[in-house]
């Protein structure tokens, strides 16, 4: 019993660090790619809610496939499987799109990076990110996984 509950969220820590990922590009990705502040002229709380949003939609997307058919190991076409986990990750998006935005607003804005110096003594900056966005992220990606593992251990993958 506890080797199988092992096996399990090993798994589902390994197909959530691969769909974490996908959320991670394709939110900070979208929010190099359209800088909302410089770009759009919009507030950026907004534009930080809708990249999560997206990032969070396809990372669900990832996870869902992973989990189904190597954590939980279901094949059917279980459509109330499906609605169980739309319902599960709805409730999941809420909760780390909640935790993002209040992390932003209680993280100090400060930027991490590397800096190298050159033989001349100049310096060289490298891989330069705002830690307020990378935590925030890191806190509601957290929240939200000890949500998804729990409805879907006992809720959506459960054995009938």
């Amino acid at each position: 019993m506890l080797y199988q509950l092992s096996k399990e969220i090993t798994k589902f820590l390994i197909s959530g660090v691969i769909a974490v990922g996908t959320d991670f590009a394709v939110y900070y990705g979208l929010g190099v790619l359209f800088n909302p502040e410089a770009q759009l002229g919009i507030g950026s709380v907004l534009w930080n809610d809708v990249f999560k949003s997206i990032g969070f939609i396809a990372g669900t997307t990832v996870t869902y496939n992973l989990n189904k058919y190597w954590t939980w190991r279901k094949t059917d076409r279980d459509q109330k499987r499906l609605l169980n986990f739309t319902i599960l990750y709805v409730i999941s998006f809420i909760v780390n799109v909640w935790v993002n935005n209040a992390s932003i607003g209680w993280l100090p804005d400060n930027e991490m990076s590397l800096i190298t110096t050159k033989a001349n003594g100049d310096f060289v900056q490298w891989m330069a990110f705002k830690t307020d966005k990378f935590f925030a992220f890191l806190f509601s990606s957290i929240a939200s996984a000890a949500v998804s593992f729990t409805g879907q251990k006992i809720w959506v993958f459960k054995n009938k």
